[in-house]
């Protein structure tokens, strides 16, 4: 659960101030999720690079540039969450319970998942992936009917309980202008997948910009 804290009633005056900007170049800040994302196919090793291009899909990405934030921005990272874009999947009870939830479980702890946060040339981790939870979606779940032999089981899942936040960077990382940076997954084996997911990251935190 993201907590946000208590602040005092604003006067008039000031938020006059901050609906009508004095100076072109005045920020503004507004909550931000810059999110990018990679397709893992099974036996992909790695590593995937995230906020280096443009994807014309912006479910996808939001991506402004490739590789950096355009001038005049800049976000502060609260956290950094990912979510394996993974549809519920069918199989049959006779065979191995194979499906959504192995494959998150794959990437976390059979293939180790780990992520490094890049700036300027300077690195920032490896971090487990365990540590970024997902931001929303349906939790695992699933179910079987029928007989041994033709039964069908249903199963869906995320990498930790939706919206309890990600890897806390707290506000102590802060993304300038102009400046290059990635984050970069990468996996100690290769993956074992049922089917390729989509696997996206996302910072979280307040993204100053240009107000007018």
């Amino acid at each position: 659960m993201v907590i946000m804290d208590w602040q005092p009633a604003l006067s008039k005056q000031q938020l006059d101030a901050i609906a009508n900007p004095t100076f072109a170049n005045q920020p503004e800040v507004v909550p931000w999720q810059l999110y990018d994302t990679q397709s893992v196919a099974n036996a992909a090793a790695g590593p995937f690079v995230y906020y280096q291009t443009i994807n014309a899909d912006k479910t996808l990405s939001n991506m402004e540039g490739p590789g950096q934030l355009p001038d005049p921005q800049y976000l502060i990272v609260q956290y950094v969450a990912a979510d394996v874009l993974q549809i519920p999947t069918v199989t049959a009870q006779a065979s191995e319970p194979a499906g959504a939830i192995s494959n998150i479980e794959n990437l976390l702890k059979t293939a180790r998942a780990t992520f490094e946060f890049n700036m300027s040339n300077k690195r920032y981790g490896p971090f487990s992936l365990t540590m970024t939870a997902a931001t929303g979606g349906a939790t695992g779940f699933g179910y079987g009917y029928g007989t041994s032999a033709n039964g069908t089981g249903v199963q869906w899942g995320n990498n930790g309980v939706p919206g309890t936040g990600g890897y806390p960077f707290s506000g102590a990382l802060v993304i300038p202008p102009k400046i290059g940076f990635d984050i970069t997954v990468r996996l100690a084996v290769a993956a074992t997948l049922t089917a390729t997911v989509n696997l996206r990251i996302s910072m979280v935190g307040p993204l100053y910009r240009r107000v007018l």
